[in-house]
């Protein structure tokens, strides 16, 4: 099997990663890969959304890192996550992080880093045809801002870093790799050609070249989907972003396109307003659907057999380009608003994880002790839930909620599930309890915590043991939460 190495650009790039992190620990499917290694390229490290991805992301892999007996396909957590430090021996020269270090940025005005005081005449004045002034007193530390022609100066630094020699000496010939970028704003725009052209374009004095060239390589594009109010600070002006997109996109279309195997384009015209914070705000934006979707994406990319995705001489011999569509059109989308093919990768996982939310936030405290799946060894005590893995798994799931809050107040809104004190009948939003077939369909069937609590006991019994309580409570929650749903919501899970 093969590892898929995707590099996130910039602030949206990031928030996707963020998406994509929630949907595996739900238990959605990645096929024809073993490890997942994120590369975040965003010098803005004070970004707020990036620093939750950072977080979400070192919190998956230390929860999975706690089972010993490692989860299978569908499973919670089952896709293992990786830094590029972890999958490299003697990689002394970088992080153990997720993101990637860009070298002079921080602290620095950008007419700091070209060094333009010590420019002679002639090149002062180019640069000053190709930047105005407020591109070269832009502070960088706090990302490029809308500005591409910036950022593909900076960015370049990339296939000189150490980073990228430790990903083309690990990189092997049936791994992937996959590009997140935004098209509308500064790092995004730049950093995706920039990436691309530097793994294709791989000269013989990068380590594995001829893999680089001939790689699968799939990305997605994301167009505008929010907007940023008015303000005096035009740094950042929504008024700009439709331009810059016809300008990439027309860019793209021979400079970026022939080279992926797979292209993935997606926006949202419905969008809402954010405060307008070039940077020194932190940049902390609500969760999005598009994000998600996005996400998605590189789920639908790495179940596409390699068959479908051939190079020759370092150029894809079938590109392919996709969009994403809703059911029906409608603000908020609930699961019964998305399409079957989207429904079947991601209904029953999503339904899962809340279920079990739920479950720890209302009633774990009285079930400890009391039901017979907690007694039976190893024991899920009280010890447990103030244990290390407990409370990381307990942390996750808050950021998991509060990435489905978000969501659901953003524009256009997701709102697959009731998060407050409903019952838990009626977690999923408009999807009443059904059973399958017979008398029973004529009744509305137990949906609650004494008939969760019968479930967790059944799965529990069929397990002649388990390796430890950390597995136990997380192979019950999975099994017993998909059994839950699938004969009490047949409707929906049949």
């Amino acid at each position: 099997m093969s590892n898929l190495y995707i590099f996130a650009v910039g602030g949206t790039g990031s928030r996707v990663v963020k998406a994509l992190t929630m949907l595996l620990a739900s238990g959605v499917e990645m096929n024809n890969t073993n490890t997942i290694i994120p590369i975040i390229v965003d010098p803005h490290r004070g970004n707020k959304d990036l620093q939750r991805t950072e977080n979400v992301l070192k919190e998956y892999q230390e929860i999975r890192n706690s089972l010993v007996q490692q989860p299978q396909s569908g499973d919670f957590f089952c896709t293992k996550i990786a830094t590029l430090k972890d999958m490299v021996d003697n990689a002394d020269l970088i992080a153990s992080s997720y993101i990637f270090e860009l070298k002079g940025v921080a602290n620095e005005k950008f007419k700091d880093y070209i060094d333009f005081a010590s420019l002679d005449d002639s090149n002062k004045a180019l640069a000053s045809l190709l930047f105005s002034e407020k591109n070269l007193d832009t502070e960088m530390d706090i990302g490029f801002v809308g500005n591409p022609n910036i950022g593909s100066v900076v960015l370049n630094q990339f296939k000189e870093s150490n980073e990228f020699q430790y990903f083309a000496s690990n990189f092997k010939a049936n791994d992937r790799i996959f590009i997140i970028s935004s098209i509308f704003g500064g790092t995004g725009a730049a950093g995706f050609p920039i990436i691309l052209k530097n793994i294709r374009g791989a000269t013989n004095q990068v380590p594995n070249s001829s893999f680089l060239n001939n790689a699968i390589i799939g990305a997605v594009s994301v167009m505008p989907y929010f907007g940023v109010l008015p303000s005096t600070d035009k740094t950042i002006d929504k008024a700009t972003f439709i331009s810059k997109t016809k300008s990439a996109l027309q860019y793209y279309t021979k400079g970026v396109n022939p080279s992926v195997n797979k292209m993935y384009y997606i926006g949202e015209a419905h969008n809402k307003d954010y405060q307008n914070d070039p940077g020194e705000g932190g940049q902390k934006n609500d969760a999005h659907f598009v994000e998600m979707a996005a996400a998605l994406s590189i789920v639908d990319f790495m179940n596409t057999p390699d068959a479908m995705l051939q190079v020759n001489l370092g150029q894809p011999t079938n590109p392919t380009f996709s969009e994403f569509a809703i059911k029906n059109d409608t603000d908020p989308i609930k699961m019964t608003d998305i399409s079957a093919a989207t429904n079947r990768i991601i209904s029953l996982p999503l339904s899962k994880m809340t279920f079990m939310k739920k479950y720890m936030d209302a009633q774990i405290s009285k079930s400890l002790g009391n039901v017979s799946w907690s007694k039976s060894a190893p024991t899920i005590d009280k010890d447990f839930t103030t244990g290390s893995f407990y409370k990381t798994l307990e942390s996750f799931l808050n950021s998991y909620k509060e990435w489905l809050i978000e969501m659901g107040r953003n524009q256009r809104a997701f709102q697959p599930f009731l998060l407050g004190n409903e019952s838990l009948a009626d977690t999923i939003n408009q999807v009443k309890p059904s059973a399958s077939s017979g008398l029973k369909s004529f009744f509305t069937p137990d949906v609650d915590f004494n008939s969760f609590d019968e479930f967790l006991t059944k799965e529990n019994k069929k397990e002649v043991s388990f390796v430890n309580a950390e597995v136990k409570f997380l192979s019950l929650f999975n099994k017993g939460t998909q059994q839950l749903l699938k004969e009490r919501f047949f409707n929906l899970f049949s």
